[in-house]
């Protein structure tokens, strides 16, 4: 476990979630107590109480401490703390933010498909939204406030659950499924210019939506077939 541990910890410090420091606190009291609840009274040792004070705050957000009591708190198991990294929240998390928004790029496609067309997996999962360039410091203090991982225009090399921004002067949203989304023709063009990938949800959106597209006979013909 302690190793499971300690090659976990690299990863952990790219993240919004916690930093090395928080997850050297964890490992610390997990080492000695498990998850048995236990004191606080050893961090004075080491810390100043406003920094206790915000890596408790922090390490009980991303759930990986408890509070069980007054000064008293226990830990999460690895694996239940792990699994917030990778579960999914940004769809509702989006809805609290008050902020204009709209689903761009693969996430709309994904959304005009039915989902028929899935960019995302447990390991890798990306959303990506353009937001108003007016907005961007409001967006970056609310993902920092809420803990998730955001990038600006590119994503790096992340597990997990993440958004990339797109800031822009206007934004232009329809609606689908109940989500704001790029217009269907912004979507149509970005699948073009990305054809290698996006062939399939061409098909899709010609069959379904009566448009014209690049898309290949063949695969025209299969979509066909499952509608």
């Amino acid at each position: 476990m302690v190793t499971f541990l300690n090659r976990l910890a690299d990863y952990i410090s790219m993240s919004l979630f916690i930093t090395k420091t928080e997850f050297g606190v964890y490992s610390y009291f997990y080492n000695k107590y498990g998850l048995k609840p236990f004191s606080i009274g050893t961090l004075k040792w080491f810390f100043s109480k406003q920094m206790i004070k915000k890596i408790l705050f922090n390490l009980s957000k991303a759930e990986w401490l408890e509070n069980v009591g007054r000064g008293i708190y226990k830990c999460a198991t690895p694996e239940k703390a792990i699994s917030g990294i990778f579960g999914s929240r940004i769809e509702e998390k989006l809805g609290d933010s008050g902020l204009k928004y709209c689903y761009s790029g693969a996430s709309a496609a994904e959304i005009w498909s039915d989902d028929t067309y899935i960019q995302r997996s447990w390991e890798y999962n990306p959303y990506f939204i353009d937001v108003l360039g007016k907005d961007l410091k409001k967006w970056k203090k609310f993902f920092q406030k809420e803990g998730i991982s955001f990038f600006i225009k590119q994503p790096s090399n992340i597990l997990g659950e993440f958004i990339v921004l797109f800031p822009k002067k206007e934004i232009s949203c329809a609606e689908k499924n109940g989500k704001p989304v790029m217009q269907l023709k912004e979507t149509i063009d970005f699948c073009e210019k990305n054809i290698d990938t996006f062939e399939y949800v061409l098909a899709y959106l010609a069959r379904k939506y009566n448009k014209k597209t690049n898309a290949s006979k063949e695969i025209l013909e299969k979509v066909g077939e499952a509608l």
